[in-house]
């Protein structure tokens, strides 16, 4: 019998796998390898403990951009329970520090629904430490040597992504989110915190697209996304912190200024 159906179709005549094509990223196979092993023996070093949760967890989390994958488990007796896969281990892994570990690690496979293009995928491996008691500058640093250590296993002594370069051993740039906003996208971020209205205005008077329904979060997101993001990181890494707290779910605030949190992207 024939059929059309894709599945039965010959596959296409030069599949991932097959040894010539499978040559050309075995490189990258390689360097992904020796990248992991570095990272590992560091935090070791640094008396991390290497910890490895679950990837199904009872509840999606609570962020509003992140959408998890759904499941469900079904016991012997047919009855049925809904699951999540992970969007990131820190559910369980704040578990951990609760419990009383103060330094911890795991390389993780996550999945993050509804995201697919040329920055994300929906399933990924994610590098997730903590450091209890200790201040988040520590962690930027950490973020600066473990960026360096694996351009060195990669052999990578510059970072290039179309056409910009970066130098990933240069100490790395640190830009709060007020300076960013202001320097990038011309708007005073504190002075429309939680006025949605203003910054709203705000927004639209840079170029950037406000939908009737679009909330707080959702413009302040348009805006680090089209003004802010694509400019960082020239050069040498930059440190993107201090987020609006509505912005940085289970980060605390900041003693010194509680309107943001310790928050900070690489």
């Amino acid at each position: 019998m024939l059929s059309s159906s894709p599945l039965l179709q010959s596959p296409p005549a030069s599949p991932w796998w097959t040894p010539a094509v499978h040559s050309d990223r075995r490189p990258m196979l390689l360097a992904r390898n020796r990248i992991e092993a570095v990272i590992r023996l560091h935090l070791a070093e640094a008396d991390f403990l290497f910890v490895d949760p679950p990837g199904l967890q009872v509840s999606p989390g609570n962020e509003a951009h992140l959408h998890a994958f759904s499941t469900e488990a079904i016991a012997p007796s047919e009855a049925r329970s809904p699951l999540y896969l992970r969007t990131s281990p820190e559910f369980a892994a704040k578990s951990l520090l609760a419990a009383g570990e103060p330094r911890i690690f795991e390389i993780a496979r996550v999945w993050r629904n509804r995201e697919r293009g040329p920055l994300h995928h929906p399933e990924f491996t994610m590098l997730e430490w903590y450091r209890a008691r200790e201040p988040y500058e520590t962690l930027m640093a950490d973020c600066g040597a473990i960026l360096a250590l694996a351009a060195e296993a990669a052999g990578a002594k510059v970072m290039t992504w179309r056409g910009a370069t970066a130098d990933p051993f240069a100490e790395p740039e640190r830009l709060t989110l007020a300076e960013a906003f202001h320097r990038y996208a011309a708007i005073d971020l504190m002075a429309v915190l939680d006025d949605r209205d203003a910054l709203a205005a705000a927004a639209t008077g840079q170029g950037s697209r406000v939908a009737p329904d679009d909330a707080w979060a959702d413009i302040f997101s348009r805006v680090l996304v089209e003004k802010v993001e694509p400019r960082l990181g020239f050069g040498r890494p930059t440190i993107l912190c201090e987020y609006p707290n509505s912005e940085a779910a289970l980060a605390r605030p900041k003693p010194a200024d509680p309107r943001v949190a310790e928050r900070f992207e690489l």
